[in-house]
């Protein structure tokens, strides 16, 4: 009987493929840099959150406290719900990726855009509030809204760079450059989103604590 070919002993001994999907070097190098860069910011936010905090409660109770009544926008509400929507959009625009559903990828990607967009937009008009509620204090020292202010203003300004990543996530997306392989940019834009929402719902916990503290010390105005 003669021997089987060489080749086909070779392919026979080959392991069974366990049907996952190699991770390129670039894309593990690209995901351990976002985890890094956004655990920097995390220390950057939570410090300046629990500084705030007790800035505000050790103010309250000075000889030189705080007397001036303080109110959150209205604006913070639809912009926190943009926010979460755009975190949204991109977990389902990833999700679609993975499945090659380019077409879901596409609209989900312009749909955060524009979401990212009116977040920009609501919320400076909450920041103007915020200014606008300090102008109105008898002194700085006696209004709670300019630390406030400093606050938010941090937030959105990386609220910019993540909207400039959503334009870049969108223009790729229409491009069809998003797949089940390719899918790094989509993730590590959908990380940073994440983590916007994470530290603007922190923001938002401090803000109330904030104004818990101060109106309870502050007089009653008519």
């Amino acid at each position: 009987m003669a021997n089987p070919p060489e080749s086909s002993i070779d392919l026979g001994s080959q392991p069974p493929s366990s049907g996952r999907s190699s991770v390129l070097p670039s894309d593990a190098r690209a995901t351990q840099g976002i985890w890094l860069f956004i655990g920097s910011l995390a220390v950057f936010f939570i410090s300046s959150i629990l500084l705030y905090v007790v800035y505000i409660a050790m103010r309250v109770q000075s000889q030189h406290a705080i007397t001036q009544r303080m109110s959150l926008p209205w604006s913070f509400i639809p912009s926190t719900l943009l926010l979460v929507g755009v975190s949204l959009f991109l977990e389902l625009a990833y999700r679609a990726a993975k499945r090659d559903r380019l077409l879901r990828v596409k609209q989900m990607a312009i749909g955060a855009c524009v979401m990212g967009i009116g977040f920009l937009f609501i919320q400076s008009d909450g920041m103007k509030r915020l200014l606008d509620g300090l102008a109105d204090a008898p002194t700085r020292n006696e209004s709670a809204y300019g630390y406030t202010f400093i606050l938010v203003f941090l937030h959105a300004a990386h609220v910019v760079g993540g909207a400039i990543g959503l334009w870049w996530t969108a223009r790729n997306a229409l491009a069809n450059r998003y797949d089940h392989e390719r899918n790094i940019g989509l993730k590590v834009c959908t990380l940073y989103w994440h983590f916007l929402d994470i530290v603007w719902v922190l923001l938002l916990i401090s803000f109330w604590i904030a104004l818990v503290l101060v109106n309870a010390k502050a007089p009653v105005t008519g």
